[in-house]
């Protein structure tokens, strides 16, 4: 029992797995948004195709390298671990100011469509957020794709855990997270 302002509560400690890096049907999806959205692209802007091409193609590689940066430097300081141990606590937190450069441009790419709507034709509009949503789901299409060959390479069956400690007024705090590895 613990004892919080007066108050008895006892703590419960529960652990959730899920499949990582996502389900099976994640790279499915991915490949679909990544179609449609160069097909919405290619289909809506016409006028001036190289100029909002430019935009599609900077946008969607930009958001791509944002955002499989983090993911894979964490998966990549998680692998040795995965193999020997079968199990890696996530190092989140430590060197995030490694980080605050992607975050900020981050900021950039969440700030320059809103910019965009405001100054310049539709067309360059349309390329960024159509090259944004096309640069995340290429983001989880290579990333999941390269962590199941991983995986299939070693034989073995990724899994992402959540360990969290639950007071008696169900509240949660996560107290260790991290990937599993089972023989397959």
């Amino acid at each position: 029992m613990i004892s919080l302002s007066g108050k008895t509560a006892e703590k419960v400690s529960r652990m959730e797995t899920r499949p990582y890096p996502g389900s099976r049907y994640q790279p499915i999806v991915s490949a679909i948004l990544l179609i449609l959205s160069a097909s919405l692209f290619s289909t809506s802007s016409m006028a001036d195709f190289p100029l909002n091409a430019a935009f599609f193609l900077i946008f969607s590689s930009l958001t791509l390298s944002v955002a499989i940066f983090p993911q894979y430097q964490e998966f990549s300081a998680m692998r040795g671990d995965l193999v020997k141990n079968g199990v890696a606590k996530s190092r989140i937190g430590k060197g995030l100011s490694r980080f605050m450069p992607l975050v900020a441009l981050l900021v950039v790419l969440i700030l320059a469509p809103v910019v965009l709507i405001l100054v310049a034709p539709p067309g360059l509009f349309l390329g960024a957020v159509t090259g944004m949503i096309a640069g995340f789901a290429g983001f989880q299409l290579a990333f999941t794709l390269y962590v199941k060959r991983w995986g299939r390479a070693r034989g073995l069956r990724l899994s992402r855990y959540t360990l969290y400690s639950e007071d008696g007024e169900g509240k949660r705090l996560v107290v260790e997270y991290g990937l599993r590895a089972e023989g397959v």
